[in-house]
C-alpha cells in the first residue's frame, strides 16, 4: 500500500494525540500506521520505511506496544517477516481493564481524602467531586454497554 498525503497526515495527528497522552511519538505513529493501513497489518521493514524511523526505534516501540497488549505479530509459512497488527478484537475487555484502573484511582483518591486536613477546602471538594464522578461513571458503564448491544441487535 502506498500512503497518500492524507494517510500520512492522519498518522501524524494520531501520533501527536498519543504523544500528548505521554507515549513516545513513534509509538503513536505506529498505531496510526496500523490503523490506516488497508491490510490491517504491516511487516517490520515496511513500518521502518513508511515512518522513516530507525530499526532500533521501531523495534523498541513495537516491544512497548506488545508489552501493553496493544499490538501482536504473526508470521506466515515460508516467510521470515513478522507482520504487526493492532489488537482490536478484544476492545471491550481492554476498555473494562481501563475501568478497573479508574476504580483503583478512585480508591487512591478516597484514601487521600481520608488523610487530608480541612485546610484547603476548595481542593478537597474538587478531589471529592472527581471521586464521585468516577464512582458514577463506573456504575453507568454497564448500562451503556447493554444499550450498545441492544442497538446493534
Amino acid at each position: 500500500m502506498v500512503l497518500t498525503e492524507q494517510h500520512k497526515e492522519l498518522i501524524e495527528r494520531i501520533g501527536v494525540f498519543h504523544e500528548h497522552k505521554g507515549m513516545q511519538p513513534l509509538v503513536g505513529r505506529i498505531i496510526g500506521l496500523l490503523l490506516v493501513h488497508e491490510e490491517g497489518e504491516v511487516y517490520f521493514d515496511k513500518i521502518v520505511e513508511n515512518l522513516g524511523a530507525s530499526k532500533s526505534a521501531v523495534s523498541n516501540a513495537l516491544t512497548f506496544l506488545q508489552a501493553k497488549g496493544r499490538c501482536v505479530y504473526s508470521t506466515r509459512p515460508g516467510d521470515r517477516k513478522r507482520y504487526f497488527a493492532l489488537k482490536v478484537s478484544d476492545w471491550k475487555e481492554d476498555f473494562e481493564q481501563e475501568l478497573e484502573n479508574l476504580a483503583e484511582i478512585q480508591k487512591f483518591i478516597d484514601e487521600i481524602l481520608e488523610v487530608r486536613t480541612e485546610k484547603n477546602v476548595e481542593f478537597n471538594c474538587r478531589i471529592r467531586d472527581f471521586s464521585d464522578f468516577l464512582g458514577f461513571f463506573k456504575k453507568e458503564i454497564p448500562g451503556l454497554f447493554e444499550r450498545f448491544q441492544k442497538q446493534r441487535a
